[in-house]
């Protein structure tokens, strides 16, 4: 027989003694402060709440995050079938403001709603058979509907969630004295969840910029050690060349000139992942969208491969006709031909690769297929991040599939990986049909 209503806090009726509603308050404020989530700093004030104000029913209800959406948190004093039903019942702000009127605010983010009044709220608990008809049974005896609601403010005033209480030990409305007490109590607590709250969001802050330090030194790292090797390679080929062309024979002259040819393919690559990089961070790339043919692309960007894996072999399958695609020319053969040259680099020496193309709803979905060790589920997601790797990978920068990733969703399409250990890996990217 209780009704709801809230605010997050806790609240000391007006019997209790100032020391011990101190002393409740430093202690649920260091568990705030020392949580690494909420709902158990708030299981303490609704205990707080009950005990010190003499309520039967406590019901708590908080945003995430602030403005976010608000969850039903703590209901102490319900049954369980009442418990089970209702918590984590999402609350929306709209609703819970449109029966916290002014009429009913006897203290700032204090309000109290009598039965005689009857604004029942539909989203409200009660259990009671009761109407706002039936009489109280004194002046200041409590009405089974009326309802008490405490609003948890944050530092601007804006509510971060509410506490609602029902049920007094005491059969009584409370004075306005303990309503002071509870707001009071409900304030400094609103303070403590929002520096809470501030401080997580500063310790996360700063463990992500500590992540992208380690990340962008452990990049330059692999910068460094990646042009350095096309580097020596140069250098020792254009060596030979200069010292030697006249005496060397004709094939050691033309693996010379396939030796600079590849490294300095390798570090144009390198250089130009870099500068897109920067261009995305500034803001800067701008996109040609137009309708463009994909397998007339992927025949483009296999030739390109096969230029320098001509020992490997390219398969690709599809079912006439093959829609357009909504997507940058330049940028779709950048994706393709980076995603065959992964699948070179990390399948089997020899095996073919497969590059497969078909409609999906409003979409082409273009799969690259290799046989190979496979990659690890717990590595998928990481592989389309900034500077994400393989464990086991020397030989990449790890902004290949980042940069794909982003493309991809500038291009409002989606990309993706399914590996199987030991045998293949597919990596598939969608755009939409132009049709």
């Amino acid at each position: 027989m209780a009704c709801e209503e809230s605010t997050s806090m806790q609240i000391v009726r007006g019997r209790s003694a100032s020391g011990d509603l101190l002393e409740r308050l430093l202690a649920i404020t260091h568990d705030i402060l020392q949580a690494q989530d909420i709902a158990s700093p708030l299981e303490s004030i609704a205990e707080a709440v009950s005990s010190l104000f003499g309520w039967r029913y406590v019901t708590i209800v908080a945003a995430d995050e602030p403005a976010g959406d608000l969850y039903r948190r703590i209901l102490l004093g319900w049954e369980e079938p009442v418990r089970l039903a209702r918590l984590g019942e999402r609350i929306a702000r709209e609703d819970i403001l449109a029966v916290l009127l002014p009429d009913f605010e006897v203290l700032p983010n204090c309000f109290y709603n009598p039965a005689e009044r009857e604004l029942f709220w539909e989203r409200a608990i009660y259990v009671g058979s009761s109407t706002g008809q039936d009489p109280r049974e004194a002046p200041d005896a409590w009405h089974e509907r009326d309802s008490l609601t405490l609003v948890l403010p944050d530092r601007v005033g804006e509510m971060q969630g509410y506490i609602s209480v029902d049920g007094p030990v005491d059969g009584k409305v409370p004075s306005i004295d303990t309503l002071r007490q509870m707001q009071l109590f409900v304030n400094l607590v609103g303070l403590a969840l929002t520096n809470s709250r501030a401080h997580r969001s500063e310790v996360e802050r700063r463990e992500l910029l500590e992540e992208n330090v380690r990340l962008q030194n452990e990049f330059f790292g692999m910068v460094s050690h990646e042009v350095r090797s096309p580097l020596a390679a140069i250098r020792g080929a254009t060596s030979l060349l200069e010292t030697h062309y006249e005496t060397m024979g004709e094939e050691r002259r033309e693996e010379l000139l396939s030796v600079l040819g590849s490294a300095t393919t390798r570090l144009a690559t390198i250089f130009e992942d870099f500068l897109l990089l920067s261009r995305m961070d500034a803001g800067q790339l701008s996109l040609r969208i137009t309708s463009v043919p994909p397998v007339a692309i992927i025949e483009e960007s296999i030739a390109r491969i096969r230029s320098e894996h001509p020992e490997r072999a390219f398969n690709v399958a599809y079912l006439d006709p093959v829609s357009n695609v909504l997507a940058d020319e330049g940028r779709l053969v950048q994706i393709i031909t980076n995603l065959l040259s992964n699948a070179v680099k990390y399948s089997y020496p020899q095996s073919p690769i497969h590059v497969d193309v078909r409609p999906g709803g409003g979409e082409i979905v273009v799969s690259v297929v290799n046989e190979g060790v496979g990659i690890p589920e717990s590595d998928w997601d990481k592989l389309f991040k900034r500077f994400g790797r393989l464990s086991h990978d020397n030989g990449s920068t790890g902004l290949g599939l980042y940069i794909c990733r982003e493309l991809v969703t500038k291009m409002n399409g989606s990309i993706g990986l399914e590996s199987e250990p030991g045998k293949r890996t597919t990596f598939w990217f969608s755009l939409p049909r132009y049709d």
